[in-house]
């Protein structure tokens, strides 16, 4: 695998390693000790500038991820560059190495409790105790190594004394200002920046008032000016972006720390506490404050952006729920003390009218409510009805007459065991389904009296082939008149069964003869007749059509049945099956043409009726549900179906199928 030339990803997988800053780091590792073992020109005791524990971390944090031969590389590097450049400065073998080991364990013990206090990975400030932190480590790290004599110039055995104070103050604020400018410049991903950034003009004005506020603090040893460091730092925290802020700080790191090889630096080493020990805590201090302040705004700013994420989905779910509900075909209403808050546009369609949204307004007397029967309803049944507990179904008429609805009413509580809350009332149209119900109740009715005629018969003529004193001829009649019984008994059942799976829907179409079809079924009805009253059923039918072979079966033969039912007694029937190309191309119109008593004037369409009857003048009473499965078959094949009354006598039926 190649890797690009910016950025090598880490064997430990903790990230992207970046050739450029570990370059950069490695540079100011070479010039960092120099810079410090030749700043000792204010007192000979302590260095102006200590740039190592500080240039450490920033190298350490940048091959953290690398793994351990990246960081014990970085740690040799660090131990090499110190001790050559003590060498260099005519320090003593041991005194060159022991403040090279030292100059890189300091920033590793800083690296290790920092990530200690911090609980988590990761190198950038994103709390104040992630700050805060860092401030402790950078000052722990710093007393532990002058405790043991790992600075130019301190013994062990002066200790304690001035001296390690004010290298404590000098280490600290070299290496908690580095860390904190670079932990932000190398390890803040830009895509995490949540805050705006400022306007060129405020950046602009912020450098050269950066630099006067450093100058006019080093100008005068008597330290009138010296809180001037505070003010880039407050103006920077306050306006700018957290990479923004780091800029800042490193301008005025870099200027404080050049200031220190000129004139203008004044500030001595004088009693516990001096002038330049000052200076280092102001501008650790000031290090702080900018860096709080950014990260105060950058929490608010991640505050308001979560709000506003929070409020656009709720906005979100708002519209997803008003959309839904819209939608819903059943009615829903929100009714709290005052009227109704909230209803669809369903709740108004099947209440038929606009909905009052004043709590005082009568609704039985808006929508002309009652009871289910029809039965008169005052306002307080109706609120009584909908207080009662949760998931209670109550059910409202609407209208009278031929438009009244028949609605199913659900009522829910928004707060359970809260009386005053609202409740949201889910409105269903049911009249469909009560009017099939009575359908399903009249069917019954039909069901049991159809029955128990063809029994009955059945029952009585069975006594008589039973009965001893009947003779031979006597037994035969009853026997074949029971048969008949037995047979219309069948064609009932036939016809219920027929009529329960047409309702279901379940059809499986594929090509079809039509003459062979009916060929078969007119066979069958032919050979179950005596020959002084059997059909003259002539087929003309040379279509294919797309079709469920045993729907179809039943279709033709139903038809069939229809026209012998209905032609006078002693008349034999006289039945044409034929088929030709529909008016629409791709279907078929077949036609059943009888010569019988024809279909009564007006009752075209009433006879497909589920349920209805012809004359009882026929050759024998129906069950009222062949024609209607007829039509239904038929319309779950696509087609349509018509009857009427020919010009003669007797009747065409008609209905199409698909081609095939």
């Amino acid at each position: 695998m190649r890797y690009s030339a910016q950025h090598v990803p880490s064997p430990s997988g903790g990230g992207a390693l970046s050739r450029g800053q570990v370059a950069f780091a490695l540079v100011a590792l070479a010039v960092a000790p120099y810079a410090g073992l030749d700043s000792f020109t204010v007192d000979p005791r302590i260095a102006e500038v200590w740039p190592l524990g500080g240039v450490g971390f920033v190298l350490l944090s940048t091959v953290w991820a690398a793994g351990r031969r990246a960081i014990g590389a970085a740690c040799a590097a660090m131990v090499l560059a110190t001790g050559v450049t003590a060498l260099a400065f005519d320090y003593s073998p041991a005194a060159a190495g022991w403040i090279a080991l030292c100059g890189a364990a300091q920033p590793l013990l800083m690296m290790l409790a920092y990530r200690r206090l911090r609980g988590g990975v990761g190198w950038v400030p994103v709390r104040p105790a992630d700050l805060f932190g860092l401030l402790l480590a950078s000052v722990g790290s710093s007393l532990l190594v002058g405790l043991v004599g790992g600075f130019p110039h301190l013994a062990v055995g002066d200790l304690p004394s001035v001296v390690l104070l004010w290298w404590v103050l000098r280490t600290t604020v070299f290496c908690f200002t580095v860390a904190v400018i670079f932990s932000i410049l190398f390890h803040s991903p830009a895509s995490e920046e949540v805050l705006e950034p400022s306007p060129w003009a405020n950046r602009l004005a912020l450098v050269p008032v950066a630099a006067l506020c450093v100058v006019g603090t080093y100008h005068d040893p008597s330290l009138p000016l010296s809180w001037l460091l505070l003010v880039p730092a407050v103006w920077g925290g306050l306006t700018l972006t957290m990479r923004g802020v780091a800029y800042v700080l490193l301008l005025v790191a870099v200027m404080a720390a050049g200031l220190t090889y000129l004139p203008q630096n004044q500030f001595g080493y004088a009693g516990w506490l001096p002038a330049a020990s000052i200076v280092d805590t102001l501008i650790t201090a000031a290090t702080c404050f900018a860096v709080l302040l950014a990260l105060m705004r950058q929490q608010r700013a991640r505050l308001i952006a979560q709000l506003d994420q929070r409020g656009r989905e709720a906005e979100h779910q708002r519209e997803l729920l008003s959309t839904v509900v819209d939608s819903m075909t059943e009615g829903v209403l929100l009714i709290g003390a005052e009227g109704v808050h909230t209803r669809n546009a369903a709740a108004r369609q099947l209440l038929g009218r606009p909905i009052p949204t004043d709590g005082r307004a009568s609704w039985v007397e808006t929508f002309g409510l009652t009871g289910p029967e029809g039965q008169p309803m005052t306002d307080e049944e109706l609120r009584a009805r909908m207080a009662r507990a949760d998931g209670v179904v109550s059910e409202v008429r609407v209208g009278s007459g031929p438009d009244a609805r028949v609605l199913e009413v659900v009522s829910k509580q928004l707060s359970r065991g809260d009386e005053g809350a609202g409740r949201v009332l889910l409105l269903r149209d049911v009249t469909a389904q009560r009017a099939r119900l009575r359908e399903l109740t009249s069917f019954a009715g039909h069901v049991a009296h159809d029955l128990r005629g063809p029994l009955t018969v059945l029952d009585g003529w069975l006594e008589v082939a039973f009965d001893e004193d009947s003779d031979h001829d006597d037994i035969a009649g009853a026997l074949a008149r029971a048969h008949e019984a037995s047979q219309r008994m069948r064609q009932v059942i036939e016809d219920w069964l027929g009529y329960t799976v047409v309702q279901q829907g379940r059809i499986r179409p594929e090509p079809v003869k039509l003459a062979e079809i009916a060929r078969s079924l007119v066979e069958s009805r032919i050979s179950t007749v005596a020959d002084d009253d059997r059909p003259r059923i002539s087929l003309d039918l040379t279509h294919h059509v797309l079709a469920d072979p045993g729907l179809l079966r039943q279709l033709l033969d139903n038809l069939v049945d229809n026209a012998i039912k209905y032609t006078e007694a002693g008349r034999a029937p006289v039945v044409t099956v034929r088929s030709r190309d529909d008016v629409e191309p791709g279907w078929v119109r077949v036609e059943v043409v009888d010569e019988g008593m024809g279909i009564p004037v007006g009752q075209e369409e009433a006879i497909f009726e589920e349920f209805h009857k012809g004359p009882v003048h026929g050759r024998s009473e129906g069950t009222g549900l062949g024609l209607s499965l007829t039509r239904r078959i038929v319309a779950l094949h696509g087609g349509e179906m018509t009857a009427h009354r020919n010009p003669g006598r007797g009747s065409t039926f008609s209905f199409t199928l698909r081609s095939a």
